[in-house]
């Protein structure tokens, strides 16, 4: 494989370049950042697929993927015609996780027949998926206008989201951002806009249900344990309403028979999950990666420098005491306790659907570290000394008394 021509790569560039300043702005209203973050991630993907890329970061998924998208396209099917051929999606990719098959043969009819049409899409994908994070921490964390600015910045240019969306043609950010709408609809519920949280519910559990199956189930199984854990929630008989309508639609989705086939196995394969869970935070060891993993290294390597902030920061979002702080905390924690079950789950890809997460969680534990140090050199800071040898602020009311003398 060789880098592709820059006359094709021109109208996705610019696709990503104008669809992100658009969202961006949308999100933050600052022109200038919305431009900056934009052109920096048009021109990296630019000058990735224009440049750099020669083959040795796909995987055989991807290029399935692509295959079939490939193969769906020339057939004149995408997005808009997936109900009416539902039935030929299905038996064309062999399984009920349709999306990012048809997802790819979309990216083709706009963008032609590429490895880079695809991943076009995903890193637009990004901005939107900063931007309902960054309205979540603002909305359930109880975030400040201009902090949760610098959030969305910190999301959409965080280098392992960097590489993850922008080399490789997985479905993992499309997962994560259907996920960053699930933790949005929280956050919308802690509102109390209840409509526009079911809503933005509905729309992400869809988008997950055909295209990774147990990550609804797990939202779902944390929501369910936020709501019990939760003074408000035990006592609203409508969010438990709404809890059980979610878990009977996926219920029925799934069927109960494919779903206790499903445990059984996922039983007989599990592992130590304490080992396990390490090993998933963990990995890879930067600059010890295998050749197809070799653009993981630096962002690796910033990702552990900065796990105690992510530590810390997810003490300090599970402190907020709100249902999305809550919520955060106990899906990441469910995620971790998931992965780490099982060795063949335990790969730094499948911890890019949770990456938004980690990301708030590092962000949060940053700004924790700044403040506390803030304050200790503020109480360092000697007092300023007063012209007439007076402190007014150590004893008022004696310079009150000297005030008074002086004058007399």
């Amino acid at each position: 494989m060789h880098p592709f021509p820059l006359a094709d790569l021109i109208r996705p560039t610019v696709f990503i370049l104008f669809a992100g300043l658009v969202i961006s702005y949308a999100f933050t209203r600052r022109v200038l950042l919305s431009y900056v973050v934009a052109v920096l991630k048009a021109g990296l993907f630019l000058l990735y697929f224009g440049f750099v890329f020669n083959g040795t970061y796909t995987f055989l998924d991807d290029l399935r993927y692509l295959q079939i998208g490939e193969q769906l396209a020339a057939n004149h099917v995408g997005l808009s015609d997936l109900f009416s051929q539902y039935h030929y999606i299905v038996s064309t990719v062999a399984g009920s996780n349709i999306a990012y098959y048809v997802y790819n043969a979309t990216a083709v009819q706009i963008f032609g027949f590429g490895y880079y049409a695809p991943v076009a899409i995903n890193v637009v994908l990004t901005f939107l998926g900063a931007g309902l994070l960054m309205k979540a921490a603002r909305a359930g964390l109880g975030m400040s206008r201009r902090t949760s600015i610098g959030l969305f910045a910190f999301l959409a240019l965080s280098p392992d989201i960097l590489v993850w969306s922008t080399i490789p043609n997985f479905k993992d950010t499309l997962v994560a951002t259907a996920t960053a709408g699930a933790v949005c609809a929280v956050a919308l519920l802690d509102q109390h806009k209840a409509w526009r949280a079911a809503l933005l519910a509905v729309f992400a559990a869809f988008v997950l249900a055909i295209t990774r199956l147990y990550v609804p189930l797990m939202l779902g199984v944390a929501f369910g344990i936020t709501l019990f854990l939760s003074p408000r929630g035990r006592r609203n008989p409508w969010l438990w309403l709404l809890a059980a309508l979610a878990l009977l639609v996926v219920l029925h989705h799934v069927g109960h028979g494919s779903l206790v086939g499903a445990l059984h196995t996922l039983r007989s394969k599990m592992d130590n999950p304490v080992k396990g869970v390490v090993r998933f935070l963990v990995t890879p060891i930067p600059f010890h990666t295998s050749p197809g993993y070799g653009f993981m290294d630096i962002p690796q390597m910033i990702y552990w420098a900065l796990l105690p902030c992510m530590f810390y920061g997810m003490v300090c979002v599970w402190r907020k005491a709100t249902i999305t702080g809550r919520f955060v905390v106990i899906y990441f924690l469910l995620m971790l306790l998931l992965y780490g079950s099982f060795t063949t789950l335990q790969g730094a890809r499948h911890r890019v659907q949770i990456d938004g997460l980690v990301v708030i969680f590092q962000y949060f534990g940053i700004l924790a570290v700044l403040r506390q140090r803030f304050r200790r050199r503020s109480r360092r800071t000697p007092p300023l000394a007063i012209e007439d040898g007076v402190d007014p602020t150590s004893n008022p009311t004696g310079a009150m008394h000297a005030g008074h003398a002086h004058s007399g």
